[in-house]
C-alpha cells in the first residue's frame, strides 16, 4: 500500500508560518516525526509539495520520503487559507490504492490489512455538533451553490462527517468523484471567498462531502477507530507519555495543536530518537531567527551520552547543571512505560527527586491563596502546576531518593481507614501521583 502526504505552503513562502501550531517550529517537528514514523512501517511513502515545501522538508531537511512530487504549486491561484486542496489534488492524483496521512498524525504500528484492504477509509466519524452548524449556518448564507450531495447536512437530517486526518482507500473512482466534486464545490463559489470564512470552509469540501458523497451512493467507509467524536472533543491524541506502549497512534488535531505541553512532549520525542532532524531544523531555525533558541549539536552517539550521564546523576543524586534540562527531559520521555513495567511485575525501585522547579505561593485574591511548583522547561516557558495537599505531602516524602515500597509505607499515616481495601485504593492513588511526576518531569525512577 503506498501512503502518501500533501504539504502546500500557498505560495506563503515563509518559515515562520504557525501553520495552527503555537509556534512555527512545531509545525516543522511534526513533519519530522510523522514522515519518519510513516518510514519505519512502510516501504512507499510519497510526499506531494509545492517548491517551498520540497526546499524546506527535502533540501534543508532531508527527511526520508521514497518520493517527492513537486506539482502543488499550481495551486497558488487558490487563497492560502484552503489548506484542504492540497490533500484534495493529492487524492485526485492516485492511480492506485493509497491512505493518506496527515502531516499532525503519528504512527507506532502498521494497519490492520482490513484497513489497507477496505475500498474507502477514514480516521473515525465525527458528530457535527453545534460548532460545525453555527460555521455552516455562516458560510451557507453566503454562497450560492451547495452541492446535491450536501442536501441532508444542510437541512439538519445528518449530522455526521468523517475526520480526515487518515483518509484513503482501494475505490480509485470514488475519489476521482469526490474530488471533482470538492473543486466544483469550491470554483463555483469563487466570487464568494472574500465574504466567508475560508479556514471553516475546508470543512465541509473534505470532511461532511466526503462522507455524504460516501453516503448517497452506498460507499461503506472502514473506520481506523470505531468510537464517534464530537469535534473539538477528541481526547487521548496527544499523549505522547503513551507512546507505544498504551497508544499507537497520535493526532495533533485542532486544540492539540496549541497546547504546549503537548508540542513540547513531541519535541522531546524527536530530540531522543530523530536527533540528527533535530539538529538540522535547529540549525535552520536559528540561521532565520538570528537565535541560538534550538539546539544544534544533537546526534545519536550525543543522545546516548547525554542519557548515560543522567543515569549516572540519577543513581548518585548529584545533578550537573551542565545540559541538565535537556538530559532530564531525553532520560524522562520513557518513564512512564518503565513504570508501568515495575508496577506490573512488582519490581521494587527507587524515587529520586529531580531539581529544575520552584516552589511558590501566589496571591488569587485578598483571602485566598495557591501553592504551585514553577517547572523550568528548555526553550520555552515555564510549566505551572498547581498543588494540591495530597502532592505537598508527597513531595516532602520525597525529598529525598526512596524506594517505592517505603515510599508507600510511610504514605500509610495518612490513611483515615486502615482496611485491605482502603489500602488498595490509596496505593492506586500514589502510584497515579508517580506517573504525574514523571510526565512532569520532576522524579524520575531507577531499579
Amino acid at each position: 500500500m503506498k501512503i502518501i502526504q500533501s504539504f502546500w505552503s500557498g505560495n506563503q513562502n515563509n518559515i515562520n508560518d504557525s501553520y495552527g501550531w503555537c509556534s512555527p517550529r512545531y509545525n516543522w517537528m511534526s513533519w519530522i516525526l510523522s514522515c519518519h514514523q510513516l518510514v519505519n512501517y512502510y516501504n512507499e511513502v510519497e510526499l506531494y509539495t509545492d517548491d517551498f515545501g520540497y526546499d524546506i522538508l527535502i533540501n534543508k531537511l532531508q527527511l526520508p520520503y521514497t518520493k517527492v512530487h513537486v506539482i502543488l504549486n499550481e495551486l497558488d491561484i487558490y487563497p492560502k487559507d484552503l489548506w484542504a486542496i492540497s490533500k484534495i489534488k493529492a487524492y485526485s492524483l492516485q492511480e492506485e490504492p493509497f491512505i493518506h496521512i496527515d502531516g499532525d498524525v503519528f504512527i507506532w504500528e502498521k494497519f490492520t490489512e482490513d484497513f489497507l484492504n477496505a475500498r474507502l477509509v477514514a480516521q473515525n466519524l465525527e458528530n457535527t455538533t453545534e460548532y460545525y452548524r453555527d460555521m455552516w449556518n455562516d458560510i451557507s448564507a453566503q454562497i450560492t451553490f451547495i452541492p446535491k450531495e450536501l442536501s441532508s447536512f444542510h437541512n439538519g437530517t445528518s449530522n455526521l462527517c468523517c475526520n480526515m486526518g487518515v483518509i484513503g482507500g482501494n475505490d480509485i473512482q470514488f475519489f476521482k468523484k469526490y474530488c471533482q466534486k470538492s473543486f466544483e464545490f469550491i470554483n463555483k463559489n469563487i466570487e464568494f471567498w472574500n465574504k466567508i470564512n475560508l479556514f471553516n470552509f475546508n470543512i465541509f469540501i473534505e470532511q461532511e462531502l466526503f462522507y455524504e458523497l460516501a453516503t448517497t451512493n452506498s460507499k461503506e467507509i472502514k473506520y481506523l477507530f470505531d468510537e464517534i467524536w464530537d469535534d473539538n472533543a477528541y481526547k487521548g491524541f496527544g499523549d505522547f507519555y503513551m507512546v507505544p506502549h498504551k497508544r499507537t497512534y497520535l493526532h495533533l488535531l485542532g486544540f492539540y495543536k496549541r497546547q504546549a505541553s503537548v508540542c513540547k512532549n513531541m519535541e522531546i520525542y524527536i530530540m531522543k530518537y530523530y536527533p540528527e532532524s533535530y539538529s538540522k531544523l535547529s540549525k535552520l531555525l536559528n540561521k532565520v531567527e538570528e537565535s541560538n533558541h534550538e539546539i544544534e549539536f544533537l546526534s545519536s552517539k550525543k543522545v546516548y551520552e547525554l542519557l548515560k550521564k543522567f543515569d549516572n546523576e540519577i543513581k548518585t543524586n548529584q545533578f550537573s547543571n551542565q545540559n541538565f534540562l535537556l538530559k532530564r527531559d531525553l532520560y524522562n520521555e520513557s518513564l512512564t512505560k518503565q513504570l508501568d513495567v515495575f508496577l506490573s511485575e512488582k519490581t521494587e525501585f527507587i524515587i529520586v527527586l529531580l531539581k529544575g522547579f520552584t516552589k511558590k505561593t501566589i496571591k488569587i485574591s485578598d483571602n485566598a491563596k495557591k501553592k504551585i511548583l514553577e517547572i523550568d522547561e528548555l526553550n520555552c516557558d515555564s510549566n505551572i502546576y498547581e498543588l494540591d495537599e495530597i502532592d505537598i505531602i508527597i513531595l516532602d516524602e520525597l525529598s529525598n531518593p526512596i524506594k517505592h515500597s517505603d515510599f508507600l509505607t510511610q504514605m500509610e499515616v495518612y490513611l483515615d481507614e486502615n482496611d485491605d481495601e482502603s489500602k488498595k485504593e490509596f496505593t492506586t492513588l500514589l502510584n497515579a501521583r508517580i506517573m504525574n511526576y514523571i510526565v512532569l518531569k520532576i522524579i524520575s525512577i531507577y531499579k
